[in-house]
């Protein structure tokens, strides 16, 4: 989240709504509007809008606010202006300030949950970079042949062998030559050559 952002919204709304509701009802000076709107923000943004209301929702968050509006109102302007109508003060800023908080909740929530869909999964990150990785890993596991056997090179030296095995020479049931006469054939006629040697 871009927390700059939404500090600076918020008090910029926050000094508007304060220095209407104390500054031209109740004549407090622009200055300590501006140091209640500066500590409140402050205090409502940490505890209320990155605490509370990630962890909960908006109706919780929205009363919370209300009540830490009220208190932190209530105690700076009984030094502000020692004995004046800090209750209605206090009331009346709270409720104009948990209003703004109301709408400033979906702000925050939706910038969190856009930051959320954005930010990169644990199993995103464990993924290969590229196709080329996939092919390497996919060749690095193929399967081993038998000890002794030997692949042919490429499919043009398998079609040739194909074509100089005689089928006649192999026992149907077992896949072996049928007699000592035709194993000697078959090893004649393939190549040393067209296998390659295993790694």
């Amino acid at each position: 989240m871009n927390h700059f952002k939404l500090i600076i919204t918020k008090c910029i709304a926050s000094l508007i709504l304060l220095y209407a509701i104390l500054g031209f009802v109740y004549d407090v000076t622009f200055m300590n509007v501006l140091l209640i709107t500066l500590v409140l923000g402050a205090i409502s943004y940490i505890i209320g809008d990155l605490f509370i209301l990630l962890r909960t929702n908006n109706t919780v968050a929205t009363i919370s606010d209300f009540i830490l509006s009220f208190v932190v109102v209530y105690f700076m302007l009984s030094f502000m202006i020692p004995g004046g109508p800090l209750f209605g003060a206090s009331l009346f800023a709270a409720i104009g300030v948990t209003v703004f908080e109301l709408f400033f909740h979906m702000f925050v929530k939706s910038d969190h949950e856009q930051e959320e869909r954005e930010r990169p999964t644990e199993r995103d990150t464990r993924k290969p970079n590229n196709y080329r990785l996939q092919t390497e890993a996919s060749e690095e596991l193929r399967p081993d042949y038998k000890r002794n056997d030997k692949p042919p090179q490429n499919r043009e030296v398998r079609n040739e062998m194909a074509d100089e095995l005689n089928p006649d020479d192999f026992d149907q049931l077992n896949g072996r030559p049928r007699n000592q006469q035709a194993h000697d054939d078959i090893t004649d006629e393939l190549n040393p050559d067209d296998f390659e040697d295993r790694k």
